[in-house]
C-alpha cells in the first residue's frame, strides 16, 4: 500500500470554498487511481490557522 497526503488550507475561507476544494482534490485523486482513506484536521496557533489533510491510498504496483 502506498499513501499520498493532500493539504487543503481552511484558514480565512468559507466552508463552501473549503468543501469545493476538497471535492476537487478527491475527484482528481480518484481519476488518478487513488482511494480516499481519511481526513485529518490540523489546527495550530491558538486555533487561528487550520488545514485539512486528505489521506489517500492505493495498492503498490509491485504488490
Amino acid at each position: 500500500m502506498i499513501y499520498k497526503i493532500v493539504t487543503v488550507r481552511a484558514t480565512g475561507r468559507t466552508p463552501e470554498a473549503v468543501s469545493e476544494q476538497v471535492e476537487t482534490e478527491l475527484n482528481t485523486a480518484l481519476a488518478q487511481g487513488w482511494a480516499f482513506d481519511r481526513i485529518q484536521p490540523i489546527i495550530y496557533n491558538s486555533s487561528t490557522t487550520g488545514y485539512l489533510l486528505l489521506m489517500l491510498n492505493r495498492q503498490d504496483e509491485a504488490s
